[in-house]
């Protein structure tokens, strides 16, 4: 293994509850590890039967701006409305995406509230409580 190797800095286990499926984050989530997150996250709303998905961040050591990114990508691509300019029948709609951070976790909420994201999706406190406004 490199000194690279976004294995050794983050960790992502996907599991499903009910008809909701959480991906969870452990460790740091920057320019080396965010596109392994944006490929679990797309690879995982593919899912059948699929209510919503939940990215738990609370175990998040540290949150940098291509993480911050990836997770507001995810957030718009989820939230943007079908159709719009499709000349042919206009994708299905991804099912809803929600973030978990509590909030004594300030390697995620002080950059997420610096660049105002909440505005485009608020973090919940809780898994519970994301599952429940899915």
């Amino acid at each position: 293994m490199s000194d690279s190797d976004p294995a050794d800095v983050m960790r992502l286990t996907v599991r499903r509850i009910g008809s909701a499926a959480v991906v969870t984050v452990a460790g740091e989530l920057d320019l080396l590890t965010a596109r392994k997150l944006m490929e679990t996250v797309d690879e995982t709303m593919k899912g059948p039967d699929l209510a919503g998905v939940v990215v738990d961040l609370t175990e998040v050591s540290f949150l940098g701006s291509s993480g911050l990114g990836t997770l507001a990508e995810l957030a718009t691509r989820t939230t943007a409305p079908a159709g719009g300019g499709y000349r042919a029948r206009p994708p299905d709609p991804l099912p809803p995406l929600r973030l978990v951070a509590p909030p004594d976790n300030t390697a995620v909420l002080r950059p997420w509230e610096t660049m105002n994201l909440q505005q485009i999706l608020p973090l919940h406190p809780d898994l519970d409580s994301a599952l429940e406004s899915l």
